[in-house]
């Protein structure tokens, strides 16, 4: 194949990026006219909007972390020190939809990176060195096939979909640093891998371990390779270390891990005893690893399975698969939280084209031609899997109708920055460009406690988005709310809004039980 054709194959590549940032931003477009984002983006949207008011040292309000207190400095949610340069966009668009809008960038970003990378290793064989490309298959249509099959694992895959309708995660942002730092290494471009690194690492402690992952990848790939590797392994140590120290961890939720330290162990056990419980009794971790095979194998299974035995897929597989499935709520491995998993859609097809391309280069024709079969099944499951789950994103996440989004939108307008606000979870999202926001989640039908700190607190509740609260325990607030004769903005649309002026020395606001069912 000539240089020629390598050149257009990336202009193809480029293209449908393009084509695929444009629809997903296309896409994010109604998730946030609609109000159709929750806690999570409201963690995100409230420091980035603080940073880029000037506030340096922003205190997040949002996650009721060591309920009934709520918060803490959102530095330590992930430590995600790239929000202070990303910050700067409020100051050429100053709406919190930015945030989707770099993360369907970020996403396409990944897509476009994964597949010059496997067109950079037909292209240059002898440079990335493992597996040797023979000449048999780039004197063929071979690269072009594989390449285009790659491309289509790559933009179809469900699970990246599912990922970018789950309000804003720096898991794409960070995914997409990964792919060029891995990329730049394995292409002997070392010099302008650091500036990626140095990405990957402001991202946060999570994304951080990945460095990890990429790290074992490139010691077994080539010997050229292993003083890079284990520089990337000792980072993400070291770096995950002092996170940890810093106290910037509260966001990974480390009492979901608990269990493996034992069954007494407390829910604030540190690292240490976690993974001290895991190598002493596997059985305790193999039990839930066994428990969560079936989606693990549809994550792996879209985006080409081979991949994950290879150098480039093993590393990064490990890192991400197993904090996600070890994480004792069954939620963080099925397709809800997709975005933990975002590595594995890009890396893993970039593996299964080696494992291909190292078939195809047996002395045996029948040994070449079986992995015909193979590649069409893989490429056909993943077609399969892609049809029956990418419908279902819009279903799950975009649960605010019209009439509610209206009514959500004049209230929001007319809400002066000053004003402490209560919403419910399913719809914070949006609320949360304000210094205090609060969550209704009516927690374990047990009523909720909030702080006050202002002299005028706006209630904003409804049944709808993705809530927490039952719709009882919904409607049992608004009753409460209308019990104590606070002022009713909008009861319209499933939307129920009141403000409250609490009486001087309120510090605290109860929203007493919801009565049993």
């Amino acid at each position: 194949m000539s240089r020629r054709g390598f050149r257009w194959l990336r202009n193809i590549g480029f293209a449908v990026a393009i084509v695929q940032a444009i629809l997903l931003i296309a896409y994010s477009a109604p998730i946030y006219s609609h109000f159709d984002l929750t806690l999570d983006f409201g963690v995100f949207n409230q420091g980035w909007t603080e940073i880029a008011h000037g506030h340096l040292n922003p205190y997040s309000t949002v996650n009721p972390h060591n309920y009934p207190h709520y918060g803490y400095p959102f530095l330590h949610d992930h430590f995600a020190l790239i929000m202070w340069p990303l910050a700067l966009l409020w100051l050429v668009y100053p709406h919190s939809i930015d945030l989707l809008v770099i993360q369907d960038l970020a996403t396409a970003g990944s897509t476009l990176v994964a597949f010059l990378f496997v067109v950079d290793l037909f292209e240059f064989p002898l440079h990335a060195n493992s597996p040797k490309i023979s000449a048999r298959i780039r004197g063929t249509a071979g690269p072009v096939l594989l390449s285009l099959c790659v491309l289509v694992l790559l933009v179809g895959n469900p699970w990246v979909y599912w990922a970018d309708s789950f309000d804003f995660h720096l898991e794409a942002v960070a995914t997409c640093f990964l792919l060029l730092t891995a990329r730049d290494l394995w292409f002997g471009r070392t010099r302008r891998s650091i500036l990626w690194i140095v990405a990957v690492v402001l991202c946060g402690n999570v994304s951080t371990t990945w460095l990890i992952g990429l790290g074992v990848g490139l010691i077994i790939v080539r010997k050229n390779l292993r003083w890079p590797g284990a520089i990337l392994i000792a980072l993400g140590i070291v770096w995950a270390a002092v996170i940890s120290a810093a106290g910037g961890a509260v966001g990974t939720l480390i009492s979901n891990y608990a269990y493996l330290a034992g069954p007494s162990a407390s829910p604030n056990v540190g690292m240490r005893p976690i993974i001290v419980g895991l190598l002493s009794h596997p059985s305790r971790g193999l039990h839930i690893l066994h428990q969560r095979w079936l989606w693990t194998y549809r994550l792996l299974a879209t985006s080409g399975l081979l991949g994950v035995v290879t150098a480039i897929g093993i590393g990064v597989t490990l890192t991400v698969v197993l904090p996600s499935d070890l994480n004792i709520s069954p939620v963080f491995s099925g397709p809800i939280s997709s975005f933990q998993n975002l590595p594995l859609y890009f890396f893993v097809p970039i593996g299964s084209v080696l494992v291909i391309a190292w078939v195809l280069r047996a002395p045996s024709r029948f040994i070449r031609w079986a992995v015909v079969p193979v590649g069409v099944a893989i490429l056909i499951q993943s077609v399969v899997l892609a049809a029956i789950w990418v419908p279902k994103a819009r279903t799950q996440f975009l649960q605010v109708d019209s009439a509610a989004a209206t009514q959500l939108e004049r209230v929001q307008a007319a809400l002066p920055a000053t004003d402490e606000v209560v919403v419910s979870q399913g719809v914070l999202g949006r609320f949360a460009d304000r210094a205090q926001v609060f969550p209704f989640l009516d927690i374990a039908n047990n009523g909720q406690v909030f702080p006050v700190f202002h002299h005028r607190v706006v209630f904003i509740l409804t049944s709808q988005g993705i809530e927490f609260a039952s719709a009882s325990g919904t409607q049992a607030a608004v009753q409460y709310l209308d019990s104590i004769h606070a002022h009713v903005l909008t009861a319209s649309g499933g939307v129920f809004a009141f403000s409250w002026n609490p009486p001087p020395g309120t510090r605290t606001f109860t929203f007493p039980p919801a009565p049993a069912e």
